[in-house]
């Protein structure tokens, strides 16, 4: 195993093995997004890896919002700390969101396969086939363009 695939495995088993399925307000959502995201960063570091080769975004979506009904997902790319100021601003404007998770991205340059070179992988805030499926749908958004293509 690589050190990066170590990083992610551990960061994993640290997770609740329980989702609350339950609807988050904004402040919960970022918190909870902000406070994985760092988890994973400082365990990168600890395994002697760059903070950023990893990224994170919040999952969410609008089905109450006029225009967004159809959209299945969207998601907010975290920027680096010292602007997180613009994502939460991003986050508050959003009209009565449905946060579904944290869509993590993690770069292993260590990996001898190029499909495991960039990994993606979810952590839900909600669970149920309509949650799953809309996580799903961003996740191989993100596959297909990174983040600037999931970010509306």
């Amino acid at each position: 195993m690589t050190r990066a695939q170590v990083v992610r495995r551990k960061f994993k088993s640290g997770l609740p093995r329980r989702i609350e399925n339950r609807m988050l307000s904004p402040m919960e959502a970022m918190a909870r997004t902000m406070e994985l995201f760092d988890r994973l960063r400082n365990e990168m570091e600890s395994a002697g890896l760059k903070k950023s080769d990893v990224s994170a975004g919040l999952m969410f979506c609008q089905p109450e919002t006029k225009g967004k009904e159809r959209v299945l997902a969207e998601t907010i790319a975290l920027p680096a700390p010292e602007q997180i100021g613009t994502f939460v601003e991003r986050v508050m404007a959003l009209h009565k969101p449905l946060f579904l998770g944290v869509l993590f991205l993690q770069q292993d340059h260590e990996a001898e396969k190029p499909e495991q070179k960039n990994v993606g992988f979810l952590w839900p805030f909600m669970a149920g086939p309509e949650a799953e499926s809309r996580m799903i749908y961003a996740r191989n958004q993100q596959a297909q363009g990174g983040f600037a293509k999931t970010a509306n």
